[in-house]
């Protein structure tokens, strides 16, 4: 991490991203990538999140399942930048 991508207790963290993804998308892989807030303070956050749930659902849709997880996080600026990869198990496989 470089020294202004630093994560203080006010932060979104890598554990309740990953935590809430598994609980609320039954998802089987989950990879969240934090980097501290800039000189707008939310953090930028990339996440890879595999589950069945996506299955016959259009990407939009995935983008949106998880993008209302993190609803309030977006809203009060903890996350700034969401970016989503949503999978489900066999695009993951054949991605591996």
């Amino acid at each position: 991490m470089m020294s202004g991508d630093n994560i203080t207790s006010t932060d979104v963290e890598k554990d309740f991203l990953e935590r809430k993804c598994i609980e609320e998308l039954e998802a089987e892989h989950v990879d969240a990538t934090v980097l501290g807030g800039g000189c707008d303070g939310g953090a930028k956050v990339d996440i890879i999140v595999v589950s069945k749930k996506f299955e016959k659902l259009p990407l939009l849709k995935r983008h949106r399942m998880v993008n209302d997880l993190f609803c309030e996080e977006l809203a009060d600026n903890k996350i700034h930048s969401l970016t989503i990869k949503a999978w489900t198990p066999t695009q993951f496989k054949n991605k591996s």
